[in-house]
């Protein structure tokens, strides 16, 4: 039932009209040592974007994986002209994507737990490896 709300309510932030948020990415090239980097595509007044920022973002900032591979907020608005090869069109946000060199390695689509978030940003970099 809440995956199905939260399903509803992504899909209408993507239906209304949305400005730009100012918030930008850096070109993957300008990425970490290793190449990858975490892109979260969201949308302005997206409420689990901004639970994100809120909750999972300031853990993920102080781990060990952050320095390895950086954070960079794209607003779904602007996705079409940056430099992100996608394997899919993004239905929801938060997307979380795995980029290296530019192109989506793994993807975890919509707001999660923060276990699950960490549990599944690790499987994805062990995969890009």
């Amino acid at each position: 039932m809440l995956r199905a709300l939260r399903t509803l309510c992504s899909v209408a932030l993507l239906c209304a009209p949305l400005a730009v948020s100012g918030v930008s990415a850096k070109s993957p090239a300008e990425g970490s040592d290793s190449g990858l980097e975490l892109v979260v595509v969201e949308a302005e007044g997206c409420i689990y974007c901004q639970q994100f920022r809120r909750e999972l973002l300031p853990a993920y900032e102080a781990s060990e994986q952050a320095a390895k591979m950086p954070v960079h907020f794209v607003d779904i608005n602007t996705l079409d002209a940056g430099p992100i090869d996608l394997t899919s069109e993004i239905t929801m946000v938060p997307t979380f994507l795995v980029v290296r060199s530019g192109h989506e390695i793994g993807r975890i689509p919509g707001y999660v737990a923060a276990d699950t978030f960490f549990q599944s940003l690790g499987y994805l970099v062990g995969s890009a490896r």
